[in-house]
Protein backbone atom coordinates (compact mmCIF):
# COMPACT_ATOMS: atom_id res chain seq x y z
CA UNK A 1 0.00 0.00 0.00
CA UNK A 2 2.89 2.40 0.87
CA UNK A 3 4.30 1.43 -2.29
CA UNK A 4 0.75 1.86 -4.09
CA UNK A 5 0.61 5.72 -2.02
CA UNK A 6 4.30 7.06 -3.28
CA UNK A 7 3.59 5.66 -7.16
CA UNK A 8 -0.13 7.59 -6.78
CA UNK A 9 1.83 10.99 -5.56
CA UNK A 10 4.44 10.82 -8.17
CA UNK A 11 2.18 10.61 -11.03
CA UNK A 12 -0.08 13.80 -9.73
CA UNK A 13 3.11 15.59 -9.42
CA UNK A 14 4.14 14.93 -13.24
CA UNK A 15 0.59 15.65 -14.36
CA UNK A 16 0.95 18.86 -12.23
CA UNK A 17 3.78 19.88 -14.14
CA UNK A 18 2.98 19.45 -17.20
CA UNK A 19 -0.14 21.32 -16.56
CA UNK A 20 1.86 24.32 -15.24
CA UNK A 21 4.28 23.83 -18.20
CA UNK A 22 1.49 24.23 -20.74
CA UNK A 23 0.08 27.58 -19.03
CA UNK A 24 3.21 29.43 -18.59
CA UNK A 25 3.05 32.55 -20.35
CA UNK A 26 7.12 32.55 -21.41
CA UNK A 27 6.58 28.69 -22.67
CA UNK A 28 8.91 28.98 -25.84
CA UNK A 29 6.84 29.10 -28.87
CA UNK A 30 8.19 27.46 -32.08
CA UNK A 31 7.16 27.86 -35.24
CA UNK A 32 4.76 24.39 -35.46
CA UNK A 33 2.80 26.60 -32.82
CA UNK A 34 2.56 30.07 -34.74
CA UNK A 35 -0.12 30.59 -36.89
CA UNK A 36 0.74 33.34 -38.69
CA UNK A 37 3.53 36.28 -38.49
CA UNK A 38 3.90 39.33 -39.99
CA UNK A 39 7.03 41.71 -41.04
CA UNK A 40 5.98 45.51 -40.89
CA UNK A 41 8.50 48.54 -42.48
CA UNK A 42 7.51 51.80 -41.50
CA UNK A 43 9.43 54.86 -42.35
CA UNK A 44 11.02 56.86 -40.07
CA UNK A 45 13.79 60.16 -40.04
CA UNK A 46 16.85 59.07 -38.89
CA UNK A 47 18.77 61.75 -36.90
CA UNK A 48 22.55 61.70 -36.77
CA UNK A 49 23.95 61.54 -33.12
CA UNK A 50 27.71 61.51 -32.79
CA UNK A 51 28.39 57.89 -34.22
CA UNK A 52 24.72 56.65 -33.79
CA UNK A 53 21.16 57.60 -35.37
CA UNK A 54 17.94 58.28 -33.75
CA UNK A 55 14.17 57.39 -35.52
CA UNK A 56 11.70 59.17 -35.18
CA UNK A 57 8.12 58.70 -36.57
CA UNK A 58 6.24 61.15 -38.54
CA UNK A 59 2.91 61.76 -40.30
CA UNK A 60 2.55 60.55 -43.13
CA UNK A 61 5.23 57.93 -43.35
CA UNK A 62 4.97 55.19 -45.44
CA UNK A 63 3.96 51.43 -44.28
CA UNK A 64 4.30 48.46 -45.90
CA UNK A 65 3.57 44.82 -44.32
CA UNK A 66 4.37 41.16 -45.51
CA UNK A 67 2.47 38.12 -43.76
CA UNK A 68 2.94 34.65 -43.67
CA UNK A 69 0.22 32.25 -43.00
CA UNK A 70 0.05 28.58 -42.76
CA UNK A 71 1.57 25.59 -41.54
CA UNK A 72 4.88 26.94 -43.29
CA UNK A 73 4.47 30.54 -42.94
CA UNK A 74 4.32 31.47 -46.68
CA UNK A 75 3.77 34.87 -48.26
CA UNK A 76 0.66 35.13 -50.46
CA UNK A 77 1.86 34.09 -54.03
CA UNK A 78 3.47 37.59 -55.46
CA UNK A 79 3.39 39.22 -52.31
CA UNK A 80 6.55 42.00 -52.38
CA UNK A 81 7.96 44.41 -50.52
CA UNK A 82 9.76 47.84 -51.91
CA UNK A 83 11.76 49.79 -50.22
CA UNK A 84 13.29 52.85 -51.44
CA UNK A 85 16.90 54.19 -51.19
CA UNK A 86 17.88 56.42 -49.01
CA UNK A 87 14.92 55.93 -46.22
CA UNK A 88 15.12 54.50 -42.92
CA UNK A 89 12.42 51.79 -41.53
CA UNK A 90 11.92 50.58 -37.98
CA UNK A 91 10.87 46.75 -38.70
CA UNK A 92 8.61 45.01 -36.09
CA UNK A 93 7.73 41.35 -36.40
CA UNK A 94 4.47 40.23 -34.58
CA UNK A 95 3.82 36.41 -34.50
CA UNK A 96 0.81 34.80 -32.98
CA UNK A 97 -0.13 31.53 -31.39
CA UNK A 98 -3.19 29.63 -32.67
CA UNK A 99 -5.33 31.19 -29.90
CA UNK A 100 -4.53 34.85 -31.70
CA UNK A 101 -2.13 35.96 -28.68
CA UNK A 102 0.87 37.74 -29.51
CA UNK A 103 4.58 36.02 -28.72
CA UNK A 104 6.75 37.65 -30.18
CA UNK A 105 7.93 39.31 -26.95
CA UNK A 106 8.67 35.55 -25.72
CA UNK A 107 11.94 35.67 -27.60
CA UNK A 108 12.99 39.30 -26.42
CA UNK A 109 12.29 38.20 -22.74
CA UNK A 110 15.22 35.14 -23.59
CA UNK A 111 17.09 37.54 -25.12
CA UNK A 112 20.41 35.12 -24.22
CA UNK A 113 19.32 32.44 -26.55
CA UNK A 114 17.91 34.30 -29.15
CA UNK A 115 19.04 35.80 -32.56
CA UNK A 116 17.69 36.95 -35.75
CA UNK A 117 19.79 36.52 -38.83
CA UNK A 118 18.87 38.41 -42.15
CA UNK A 119 20.40 37.29 -45.16
CA UNK A 120 20.02 37.12 -48.63
CA UNK A 121 20.65 41.14 -49.22
CA UNK A 122 23.25 42.40 -51.24
CA UNK A 123 26.46 43.50 -50.05
CA UNK A 124 26.37 46.82 -48.88
CA UNK A 125 22.39 47.21 -49.49
CA UNK A 126 21.29 48.05 -46.20
CA UNK A 127 22.45 48.60 -42.62
CA UNK A 128 20.44 47.19 -39.84
CA UNK A 129 20.82 47.87 -36.04
CA UNK A 130 18.19 45.90 -33.49
CA UNK A 131 16.24 47.86 -30.90
CA UNK A 132 14.61 45.24 -28.63
CA UNK A 133 13.25 46.12 -25.27
CA UNK A 134 12.09 43.65 -22.55
CA UNK A 135 9.27 43.92 -20.41
CA UNK A 136 11.17 45.98 -17.99
CA UNK A 137 12.50 48.12 -20.33
CA UNK A 138 16.14 46.42 -20.57
CA UNK A 139 17.77 47.11 -24.20
CA UNK A 140 18.54 43.75 -25.81
CA UNK A 141 19.82 42.65 -29.58
CA UNK A 142 17.92 39.94 -31.26
CA UNK A 143 15.89 41.25 -34.04
CA UNK A 144 12.00 41.60 -33.41
CA UNK A 145 11.77 44.91 -33.68
CA UNK A 146 15.01 47.39 -35.42
CA UNK A 147 16.01 49.77 -38.07
CA UNK A 148 17.03 49.36 -41.89
CA UNK A 149 18.29 52.03 -44.14
CA UNK A 150 18.86 51.35 -47.51
CA UNK A 151 22.16 52.46 -49.11
CA UNK A 152 21.88 51.41 -52.68
CA UNK A 153 19.25 50.21 -55.60
CA UNK A 154 19.28 46.15 -56.23
CA UNK A 155 17.42 43.78 -58.66
CA UNK A 156 14.74 42.10 -56.56
CA UNK A 157 15.72 38.94 -54.25
CA UNK A 158 14.78 36.40 -51.62
CA UNK A 159 15.18 38.02 -48.32
CA UNK A 160 15.55 35.30 -45.23
CA UNK A 161 14.50 35.85 -41.49
CA UNK A 162 15.78 33.68 -39.44
CA UNK A 163 14.90 33.93 -36.17
CA UNK A 164 17.30 31.16 -34.36
CA UNK A 165 16.93 29.47 -31.00
CA UNK A 166 20.99 29.46 -29.79
CA UNK A 167 22.23 26.97 -27.12
CA UNK A 168 23.07 28.02 -23.89
CA UNK A 169 26.23 30.20 -23.86
CA UNK A 170 26.33 30.21 -27.86
CA UNK A 171 24.92 34.02 -28.42
CA UNK A 172 28.62 35.26 -26.40
CA UNK A 173 30.68 34.26 -29.70
CA UNK A 174 28.62 36.12 -31.93
CA UNK A 175 28.64 39.61 -32.55
CA UNK A 176 25.66 41.46 -32.72
CA UNK A 177 26.37 43.77 -35.28
CA UNK A 178 28.63 42.01 -38.00
CA UNK A 179 26.98 38.34 -37.52
CA UNK A 180 23.10 39.68 -38.28
CA UNK A 181 24.42 39.27 -42.12
CA UNK A 182 26.13 35.86 -41.48
CA UNK A 183 25.57 33.11 -44.13
CA UNK A 184 27.22 30.74 -41.97
CA UNK A 185 24.75 31.18 -38.95
CA UNK A 186 24.24 27.94 -38.58
CA UNK A 187 27.72 27.30 -37.07
CA UNK A 188 25.88 29.08 -34.14
CA UNK A 189 24.42 25.98 -32.39
CA UNK A 190 20.90 25.58 -31.98
CA UNK A 191 17.67 25.17 -34.39
CA UNK A 192 15.35 27.92 -36.13
CA UNK A 193 12.72 29.16 -34.49
CA UNK A 194 10.90 30.85 -37.80
CA UNK A 195 12.52 30.79 -40.90
CA UNK A 196 10.54 33.30 -43.18
CA UNK A 197 11.14 34.33 -47.13
CA UNK A 198 10.22 37.06 -49.28
CA UNK A 199 10.64 39.28 -52.10
CA UNK A 200 12.33 42.44 -51.60
CA UNK A 201 13.32 45.29 -53.89
CA UNK A 202 15.79 48.08 -53.27
CA UNK A 203 14.34 50.70 -55.66
CA UNK A 204 15.58 54.61 -56.59
CA UNK A 205 13.43 57.11 -55.48
CA UNK A 206 11.67 57.60 -59.07
CA UNK A 207 10.92 54.02 -59.35
CA UNK A 208 8.92 53.54 -56.17
CA UNK A 209 5.51 54.86 -57.20
CA UNK A 210 4.95 52.09 -60.55
CA UNK A 211 7.33 49.44 -58.27
CA UNK A 212 3.22 48.49 -56.82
Amino acid sequence: MKKLNILFIALISVSLFSACSKDDPAQEVDQEEVSGATLTFTEVKAEAHDDHFHYNDFEGAEVEKIEFKGNNLLPDVGAHVHLEVGKSYRFNLTVRDFAGRESQQTFVERDDIHFAFLLGIPQDALTVTYADKKADGTRVKVGTVGYITVKKETSTFIFNYVLRHLNPGVKASLDTKTDIFNKDYTKFGGANDLDLKFELHLVGEDEHDHAH
